[in-house]
């Protein structure tokens, strides 16, 4: 009995799905292992798209992430082969010895897990080269990152590593109305508003428009830098862009022009142009890729639709899983209404939210019927 009381003792103490490092182990491995994927599937994207070569500091986090996760794993085969043995003295010795090593492996997985976040995953090739028009570019896709926002979170991060820490100067934000450039802009310009010590002097939005108007520019960045001077309305254009050109080339300033639809003069306007003395920065949002080349952009992202799984998850997430099955017929109609979005963020979170408390299928008719006979022009900020 006494033998028989051992061997259940070693089994419930120190193997198996009992052993309280062992699934602790096994769970860290997993996550291990999940975030190694992610990583990698951002290393491959960049490297098949944009063939640009993967940081040495990734490598080699993947290569160690590649071998405590081949190590984990025949330790906890081990630990599980160990269960078909006898509960003698030298077995529960054995077992002790495990014990400490699965505590040491969980530690190393932990470690390699907590540095497993990278902000960045390939080289600063193209972008950061502070240099003039139409330099090297970038492009990053809303289709290519998984996050919670459909790739928008992605694309503010990547923006936001253009504006605070890389020398780039021009940066043109382009693709489709109503694929979130504005909401990306917007996210921008106020975490720089939030953060007090981010460097810059002066914040300026100007929302540009179709009908180009650079006087009303001027008067935009002319409030947003405190200039008085009752004078001003009756100042001609080349006058305001000397007062404003003399402010700025003596601050550090962020501007963001939303919504450009031809070329904006800078110049012109008064406007200095980033260099690597001044650290400043201009940002715009645009449909199209060729006034990015007309503006002289040095950086270029582009923005996306989104694939139908993806469009179809975002809908969903905005109209409620309730919703959806609050009756039989709903969810193909959903569908019909979500696949009129055409990929565009900014239509899925409109209608989707629109249609959140819309529990019979003939609302779902109705909303179907309106967007196919007139479908809404999107364009603004998904907040």
């Amino acid at each position: 009995m006494g033998k028989d009381f051992k061997s259940m003792m070693t089994r419930c103490i120190y193997v198996g799905k009992d052993n309280d490092n062992a699934k602790k182990l096994k769970t860290a491995t997993e996550e291990l292992k999940d975030l190694r994927n992610n990583v990698m599937k951002r290393v491959k994207m960049y490297e098949d798209q944009q063939k640009l070569k993967r940081l040495e500091k990734v490598q080699v986090w993947l290569r160690q992430a590649d071998a405590s996760i081949k190590e984990s794993e025949e330790m906890l085969m081990n630990v599980m082969s160990s269960s078909s043995s006898n509960g003698s003295s030298s077995m529960i010795k054995s077992c002790h010895k495990m014990d400490k090593k699965l505590c040491k492996k969980l530690k190393e997985v932990q470690e390699i897990k907590s540095r497993g976040t990278f902000d960045v995953v390939v080289e600063n090739s193209g972008i950061g080269n502070g240099g003039g028009g139409g330099g090297g570019s970038m492009m990053i896709s809303t289709v290519d990152r998984d996050d919670q926002t459909c790739g928008l979170e992605a694309v503010t991060g990547l923006l936001w590593r253009c504006v605070t820490v890389d020398n780039t100067g021009l940066i043109g934000l382009y693709g489709v109305e109503g694929v979130g450039k504005t909401t990306v802009l917007t996210k921008v310009n106020n975490r720089l508003l939030q953060h007090k010590s981010n460097g810059f002097d002066f914040v300026i939005w100007v929302f540009v428009s179709k009908n180009l108007n650079l006087e009303k520019i001027q008067d935009t960045i002319r409030e947003k830098i405190g200039f008085l001077d009752r004078s001003w309305t009756s100042k001609p254009e080349e006058e305001k862009a000397g007062k404003i050109f003399e402010i700025l080339s003596k601050r550090r300033f962020a501007l963001f022009l939303d919504d450009v639809w031809e070329k904006v003069d800078l110049v012109k306007a008064g406007v200095p142009l980033p260099d690597g003395q001044n650290r400043s920065k201009i940002v715009f949002t645009t449909c199209s890729d060729e006034v990015c080349r007309e503006m002289g952009a040095q950086t270029k992202i582009k923005m996306e639709k989104l694939p139908w799984d993806r469009a179809w998850d975002l809908f969903k997430k905005n109209v409620g899983e309730e919703t959806v099955k609050s009756h039989p017929d709903i969810k193909k109609i959903a569908q019909e209404v979500a696949a009129k979005c055409d990929g565009l963020p900014l239509a899925l979170v409109t209608i989707g939210r629109a249609m959140a408390s819309k529990t019979t299928p003939q609302d779902w008719r109705d909303a179907l019927y309106i967007l196919s006979n007139s479908p809404p022009n999107f364009s603004g900020s998904v907040l």
